[in-house]
């Protein structure tokens, strides 16, 4: 259990990593400018809430 949360926190930590040194200064930033940029960091913050709520959800029901 603590290896799969540990790799999916890591997980997360790279996902930002790249999205945030390169997808969105290089990518994202140029073509759509504000907006694409909002909209992108918008994104990636529910992925985040969505990874760490299946965390949240199979402690509960691992307990159960």
């Amino acid at each position: 259990m603590k290896k799969k949360l540990i790799l999916r926190i890591i997980g997360i930590g790279v996902f930002h990593i790249v999205l945030y040194l390169y997808v969105v200064p290089f990518v994202i930033y140029p073509k759509f400018g504000k907006n694409g940029f909002e909209f992108t960091i918008a994104v990636a913050i529910i992925i985040s809430i969505a990874v760490l709520g299946t965390i949240l959800l199979e402690r509960k029901n691992k307990r159960r």
